[in-house]
């Protein structure tokens, strides 16, 4: 029995009465947040509607302690307190517990998840380190995207939205009948967006350019086998085009010319799950996916032709079980293992043909003990063997302590780590003009270490019906140590260090006249810590509306522990959202969502970020039968028009005005 369902009987309260929700990230189970060894947001269809965001990665912006930004070069970029970049391989990343981040950097490509804003029922995002529940890269967070399932609706929903400068994004539903042997949703939509308009600063530089297109389809079914056991399927494809790159008068032209990347996206994912109780349950689930990306161009460099292109092939194939029960009435425990495979092809990243692979198996659980009605203790970790980072052990001991049916706090402390990804293990990426090497960028010149973390934190959690308040607060502290990053050197010596006097030779075939001499290779650093505290407000007030208020105070500190700089600039000093939902008669609504940050810093390929404060609004109409998700709405995505995320010396992300319609029979 849970410290808050025993509470609860106590005093003679009921608090599934009181709304409290259930999170399933949290230790992989099913409970309140009141009892979870974690800290997690959830975003509910409700705010997700109510935001206006039509892409995934915008949500984490509801998320305290959280950073997004996009870029005309490459996938939009997420991270949690610091050392963000143009790769957030610090985050695990899940849709319906499948791991999505791509084997060739670790990051996320987030506009090529195969699942629509639309299709979501909410996500779970464990705002802090979380290997003894997920194993590596689980180290600043996990985000658990969770699909609508399909027993949960019935009909044909069409979605449409039309806005300027061509941006377009339209998906119909379909929900197989009720009461049928087999719950099914087939869904399918097709969007398209220009982000970034190239842009020219005062010294008269030119920056990139990007326009998406995308069209996504998806499969879900479910069905009973027994009354136990449940199998579900689910299958999806994404297709489209990147159009990028820097225009003809631009510097950056002649090697990043404006071309057109065909990307392409498929999966499998299979679940059975069997109840043996009401808190006893074994789940078997496998899945495949894997990204495929096409482009080439012609470098012209000084009368010559130089062929190149980014082709790329990731694949992943996951096997997992879990099994979860009790010992004894104070005592549940789960227990899991997994094995998957990662597999990557690329003739420019790797200078070869061949296909790398990398394997991983794991085991993990967690005991939680009752102790007293109050009080519960919880034990978890996970141990892993990687292919190219050893073996790895995750632990966490996690107290929580009941001061009411409605209120807790936690205590948790755990290490985490991040495996190098296979691009910085193994990277040799080249460029090559007959038979000579004409440049080296990325390249694995030495054998890295994963990255670890120690955290602590002490959070507290509570509902307050009586005002229709819910609070979740916390301050923590994070220790890395052997951060990862990458660094530049010379093969042919300039006036400052070069890659010689590091004892990197110079590869064989190396040109005379390369386009660059330059090459970024990976070390480990040093040491960070981050400490900080954040909270959110969430009031709820029938016939009024709702107001969502996320606050977050952080502070990085490298010293001369660390060679890389910035990294202490990596985290804005404080960071707000507020999103403000308003009912209004006639069935019409209103929503505001006001994002701030402080000046922060974005690594690598990012630059310096003043204040930013962004402003969205959306005003929508509900019709038809009360109760359905009918709307007609006007969204504006940024009141103040362009606006910088990732550099601001660079980029502009272009707003957005659309109208929409959503209709259900």
């Amino acid at each position: 029995m849970s410290a808050l369902s025993a509470l609860a009987d106590e005093l003679h309260v009921d608090p599934f009465a009181q709304d409290m929700p259930v999170v399933l990230t949290g230790s992989r189970l099913a409970q309140s947040p009141l009892d979870a060894p974690a800290p997690v947001t959830i975003i509910d269809r409700e705010m997700i509607a109510a935001s206006g965001f039509t892409e995934i990665h915008d949500l984490m912006r509801l998320v305290p302690g959280f950073l997004v930004a996009d870029w005309p070069n490459g996938s939009p970029t997420v991270a949690n307190h610091g050392l963000g970049d143009a790769f957030d391989r610090r985050i695990k990343v899940l849709v319906d517990g499948r791991a999505v981040n791509d084997p060739l950097w670790g990051n996320t490509l987030w506009q090529d998840l195969p699942v629509r804003v639309d299709d979501i029922d909410r996500i779970e995002v464990v705002r802090g380190p979380h290997g003894a529940a997920y194993g590596a890269n689980a180290f600043q967070g996990v985000i658990n995207i969770i699909t609508r399932h399909p027993a949960t609706e019935s009909g044909t929903t069409v979605i449409s939205r039309l806005g300027r400068d061509g941006f377009h994004d339209h998906g119909v539903r379909i929900n197989g009948g009720p009461g049928s042997a087999i719950d099914w949703r087939l869904t399918a939509s097709r969007r398209g967006a220009r982000n970034f308009k190239s842009i020219t600063n005062d010294e008269g530089d030119v920056f990139s350019q990007e326009s998406v297109r995308r069209t996504v389809v998806n499969l879900q079914a479910s069905t009973q086998l027994t009354a136990r056991d449940e199998l579900r399927l689910q299958l999806g494809i994404v297709d489209g085009v990147d159009d990028r790159g820097y225009p003809a008068t631009s510097d950056e032209s002649p090697e990043w010319p404006i071309r057109d990347e065909d990307v392409r996206t498929h999966y499998l994912h299979g679940a059975w799950t069997r109840s043996f109780a009401a808190d006893s349950e074994l789940t078997v689930q496998f899945y495949h996916q894997a990204h495929r990306r096409r482009v080439a161009w012609v470098i012209e460099d000084g009368g010559r032709s130089i062929p190149t292109d980014l082709d790329t092939d990731t694949a992943r194939n996951d096997l997992e079980l879990q099994y979860s029960g009790n010992l004894a009435p104070r005592w549940h425990f789960l227990v899991g293992a997994g094995v998957r495979q990662d597999s990557v092809r690329s003739r420019r990243f790797f200078d070869s043909g061949r296909t790398l692979r990398a394997t991983y198996w794991q085991g993990f659980g967690s005991l939680n003990w009752q102790a007293s009605d109050a009080l519960s203790v919880n034990l978890g970790g996970t141990f892993e063997d990687h292919a190219y980072s050893g073996k790895l052990f995750s632990p966490r001991l996690a107290i929580n302590w009941a001061l009411s049916p409605l209120s807790a706090l936690r205590m948790s402390a755990g290490k985490s780590y991040r495996a190098p990804s296979l691009m910085e293990s193994h990277a040799r990426e080249t460029i090559r003009y007959e038979d000579t090497i004409v440049r080296r960028l990325y390249n694995s010149l030495q054998k890295v270490d994963p990255e670890e973390v120690v955290h602590l934190e002490l959070g507290y959690v509570a509902r307050i019906p009586q005002y229709g308040l819910s609070v979740d607060a916390r301050v923590f502290q994070d220790r890395y140590d052997g951060y990862l990053d990458d660094e530049v050197c010379r093969y042919r010596p300039p006036p400052r260090s070069n890659c010689a006097d590091l004892g990197f030779a110079t590869p064989p075939g190396f040109s005379a006249d390369p386009l660059s001499t330059s090459t970024y290779y990976f070390l480990n650093l040093g040491r960070a810590t981050v400490r900080g505290a954040e909270f959110t407000l969430d009031w709820k007030r029938p016939g009024w509306g709702r107001a969502i208020l996320t606050q977050s105070f952080t502070r990085v500190h490298t010293g001369s522990q660390l060679e890389e700089e910035n990294v202490d600039r990596s985290a804005p000093s404080s960071a707000t959202s507020l999103l403000l939902i308003k009912d209004l008669p006639h069935r019409w609504r209103a929503s505001l969502g006001y994002y701030h940050t402080h000046p922060v810093h974005w690594l690598n390929d990012g630059g310096e970020m003043g204040n930013q404060d962004r402003v969205d609004l959306k005003i929508a109409r509900a019709f038809g039968a009360y109760g359905s998700d009918n709307e007609v709405a006007l969204t504006v995505q940024s009141l103040g028009g362009r606006y910088p995320d990732f550099d601001a010396e660079k980029f502009r992300h272009e707003p957005r005005i659309f109208l929409s319609v959503r209709a259900t029979w």
